[in-house]
């Protein structure tokens, strides 16, 4: 497994690139608090990575030795700021890749990766375009929210008991009154992680999303 330098910190990185044949789209994946990407990159790599895009999921938990977050870490205002580091560290790297063109690169984040992807989109001008599903905008960054956050998708199930769906709503409501391009898709009858055809109509809306503000329409053909 590739690694990349945080600070201190050696990090792992997972990466599906594609033949080299110039440059490419590149996509960030960031994991929720349970600590892994792999659910996520089963499901998306593989489509991704034939239609020529880059895929990356930093292990960015490892900056702050953590392997499961609490509650407590996510909120104490140090691990928080400590794995967004990590991540735009993570940008850095994926930017410096032969493979990939560094003026597209996006990222998906779920649930607490969904939190650290907006606040990425809010931080760092070389994100072009933000899924984040199951999450929501983090706590005290509503402000900091410009006209130059890259276009964002929000996803959420209306019956989520973990990150209740007005998080997604506050969002919403944020991304509308600053003029930000943005779409929002609530699943009916889903809870956190959404299941049965729900699953499938989310790999569409993301497909679709990124395809437009990132891939620039290359990505479906290719894969068509």
């Amino acid at each position: 497994m590739a690694r990349y330098i945080s600070g201190t910190h050696n990090i792992h990185i997972d990466q599906f690139e594609p033949e080299p044949d110039g440059t490419h789209s590149a996509l960030l994946v960031l994991h929720g608090s349970g600590g892994a990407a792999s659910y996520w990159m089963e499901r998306f790599a593989p489509t991704l990575r034939e239609a020529g895009v880059a895929i990356y999921a930093p292990h960015y938990f490892e900056k702050t030795t953590t392997s499961r977050a609490t509650m407590a870490e996510i909120l104490d205002g140090r691990h928080f700021i400590a794995w967004l580091t990590a991540i735009q560290d993570a940008v850095s790297y994926v930017a410096n890749r032969a493979c990939v063109e560094a003026t597209r690169i996006g990222v998906l984040g779920i649930s607490l990766g969904g939190y650290l992807a907006v606040a990425l989109g809010i931080e760092d001008k070389r994100i072009r375009a933000v899924v984040e599903l199951s999450g929501g905008v983090p706590l005290g960054w509503e402000d900091r929210m410009t006209q130059s956050m890259p276009p964002t998708l929000v996803l959420h199930g209306d019956r989520d008991d973990i990150v209740p769906v007005a998080e997604a709503y506050k969002l919403q409501a944020i991304l509308e009154q600053k003029n930000i391009t943005h779409e929002v898709k609530i699943f009916p009858h889903q809870t956190h992680w959404l299941s049965g055809a729900a699953q499938m109509e989310l790999l569409m809306h993301c497909a679709n999303f990124l395809d437009r503000y990132l891939f620039r329409g290359q990505a479906l053909r290719k894969a068509g």
